[in-house]
């Protein structure tokens, strides 16, 4: 079965090949949702990414970014255009933010990023004593590591980044050679990356996932609703993402309905702790100002824990 192109976390890196040296316009889109959110102000925003802005290269991009006015203009046109995708792509940063936090608490001792990408976890999150280990193609890892060094980003904790090619390479074998323990429980996180890739291909990223995780680990990924896959879908956000993404040569592959991701983690040995919606997620992270932005709600979060063989 074919290994999975890599991704990034939580923004999706082009295909494999001559191709996955560039730098995909949906990563670079995230980057700028998140520098835009980072724009409000401390007590109504709902992440904190300082280092979003560093991995703009359009200059459009820097520039919707760069004041409080402008980003406001951002994400209110963004939010206009693509109803849904602030939502989910603030959203489940803030639910990574919530899991790690409670793994650091509970002593977990290995965090993993599957396609870590420009994720900045390393460079702004308490990771306590755990080593994290940040997955993904070369040429990506080389990209961040530029920017990181010509910004003077002070990354924190043991950050290990492990180079993989999913098409070539085993993914538990070349964690193994980078320290990973198989043996103690890890977070393992995949963002913004299955629907992006063949049925075939996630199968086996969450096959490789489960036979690398010890009893107690948790994995937690996001997936878009099936509909908008089969292009069924009526909500006017996930109807023009489509339609934007494949237009980027970037196109969804992958969906699943809400039982069917529960059922498929299950599957695989796992047991779901939970199931959250975008409306689920905007309840729970609203604040006491409400929720900012439109809630349609196509895509889901799974937290599940990788029961004893």
């Amino acid at each position: 079965m074919a290994r999975p192109v890599t991704a990034e976390t939580p923004e999706a890196v082009a295909p494999s090949g001559p191709a996955q040296l560039r730098r995909s316009e949906t990563a670079e889109i995230v980057c700028a949702q998140r520098a835009a959110e980072t724009r409000r102000s401390a007590d109504r925003r709902l992440i904190d990414d300082p280092h979003a802005k560093h991995f703009l290269t359009k200059g459009a991009y820097r520039v919707l970014c760069s004041s409080r006015i402008t980003a406001k203009l951002t994400r209110a046109v963004f939010d206009w255009r693509y109803p849904g995708f602030m939502a989910i792509v603030l959203l489940r940063n803030r639910w990574h933010e919530e899991l790690l936090a409670h793994a650091v608490a509970d002593g977990i001792t290995q965090v993993i990023l599957l396609g870590a990408g420009y994720d900045s976890t390393s460079m702004r999150l308490d990771l306590g004593g755990a080593t994290l280990f940040e997955v993904d193609a070369l040429p990506t890892q080389a990209a961040k590591r530029e920017v990181i060094e010509r910004n003077g980003l002070a990354v924190g904790g043991e950050v290990r980044y492990v180079p993989c090619d999913f098409e070539r390479d085993s993914l538990p074998d070349r964690l193994r050679e980078h320290g990973f323990d198989p043996d103690v429980p890890s977070l393992i996180a995949w963002w913004g990356v299955s629907f992006f890739l063949s049925e075939a291909a996630v199968s086996q990223t969450v096959a490789d996932v489960a036979s690398m995780a010890a009893a107690g680990s948790r994995f937690v990924f996001d997936y878009l609703d099936a509909s908008v896959v089969a292009g069924t879908t009526t909500l006017r956000g996930a109807v023009r993402a489509r339609a934007a993404v494949a237009k980027r040569g970037e196109s969804y592959k992958f969906g699943l309905t809400r039982d069917g991701a529960a059922d498929f983690v299950r599957s695989y040995g796992f047991a779901v702790e939970q199931n959250l919606s975008i409306t689920d997620l905007a309840s729970l992270f609203g604040g006491p100002h409400g929720f900012p932005y439109s809630a349609d709600d196509f895509f889901g979060v799974i937290t599940a824990k990788r029961e004893p063989r």
